[in-house]
């Protein structure tokens, strides 16, 4: 009885050890804990723990629950499939807390085992700057439209006190600030943040930094935000084909999206011969049927290419990335040569 219970506690300590390191897996100790430094009060302060599921099957997070009413924790991926990523958002209050605060937040799993990991957070609050909005978003901007946006900082303290610098983290965003106010230990600033014509397509997340004369506290973070929308969308952006032969014909279908009405002119590759039907009726979208047929280029293996579909509302043509393994067609000997061999 004695070895029999000495059995299941090896077995239970065996079990849980290989629960911690699969919990590693899923995120790594050294980034289970983030500082948010110094923020001014009512600014939009968040960060996202990013989570992986190593397991063959289905993660699934029941609930995250966080020790302190300055951090609001979200499941932003209840379940996370097999092999992808799912993600935590962590949101500082700062518009209803002030001072150093931080707080543990314990995620809850369920699948594909019963277990909870910790994430923790911390940030100083001040009381004496309050930014509004809370933050530089600029939402949805096409791309090629240039867009500005303004900022308004508050500062109740020193009457010495004042803004030097705001530096930013991209070439395509600037900020400049400028002196509305000052009168009595109060002092307000206007903030003008512009997001550049040519700044590329994509989502941006990151900071601009704001320096002052304050010698205890010298930066505060304003979270910048911004989604420039391509000209044209397309999906899939990628295909992969796995195994073909040289011109065997392979069926696709491509959505491509315009801000406007165009025509699909042409679609090429370098890899392959592209057949499609043409419509020459300008549209906001466009369904195409394509059939892909790879060259036979004399070598087999691994094949890295793009179709290259050219429209006429806009010079450059959009990308389409492909990728196939080429299979080798050289005539196989006779079974009765392979045999004497």
């Amino acid at each position: 009885m004695r070895s029999a219970l000495l059995s299941c506690a090896i077995v239970a300590q065996s079990i849980s050890f290989s629960h911690a390191q699969s919990l590693d897996q899923v995120i790594a100790p050294a980034v289970r804990s983030h500082d948010f430094g110094t923020v001014a009060r009512a600014a939009n302060t968040e960060h996202r723990f990013e989570l992986f599921n190593p397991f063959s099957s289905d993660l699934h997070i029941r609930a995250v629950r966080a020790s302190c009413g300055c951090t609001t924790a979200i499941v932003e991926t209840e379940t996370i499939k097999a092999g992808e990523k799912g993600s935590i958002l962590a949101r500082f209050n700062t518009g209803s807390h002030m001072g150093q605060k931080g707080a543990t937040l314990t995620v809850s799993i369920d699948k594909p085992f019963f277990t909870e990991l910790q994430l923790n957070v911390k940030g100083y609050i001040r009381s004496d700057v309050v930014l509004s909005p809370g933050e530089a978003a600029f939402g949805n901007t096409p791309e090629g439209e240039p867009r500005q946006l303004e900022l308004l900082l508050n500062y109740v303290g020193r009457s010495d006190w004042a803004v030097t610098n705001i530096v930013s983290p991209v070439d395509f965003v600037t900020a400049t600030f400028e002196e509305a106010q000052r009168s009595a230990g109060k002092v307000t600033y206007k903030i003008a943040v512009q997001l550049a014509a040519d700044a590329p397509a994509g989502f941006l997340q990151n900071q601009l930094i704001l320096h002052t004369n304050d010698r205890r506290l010298t930066t505060l973070p304003i979270r910048l935000l911004a989604s420039v929308e391509p000209t044209l969308q397309i999906s899939p952006q990628s295909f992969a084909f796995g195994n073909v032969k040289p011109g065997e014909p392979i069926q696709q279908r491509i959505v491509l999206r315009g801000r406007e009405p165009f025509r699909v002119l042409e679609i090429t590759s370098e890899q392959a011969e592209i057949r499609f039907e043409k419509d020459e009726s300008p549209k906001k979208a466009h369904l195409i049927n394509i059939i892909v047929a790879p060259h036979s280029s004399g070598v087999t293996g691994d094949v890295n290419g793009q179709l290259l579909l050219k429209t006429d509302l806009q010079d450059e043509p959009v990308k389409v990335q492909m990728n196939y393994k080429l299979e080798d067609q050289s005539p196989q000997p006779p079974a009765e040569i392979q045999a004497a061999k």
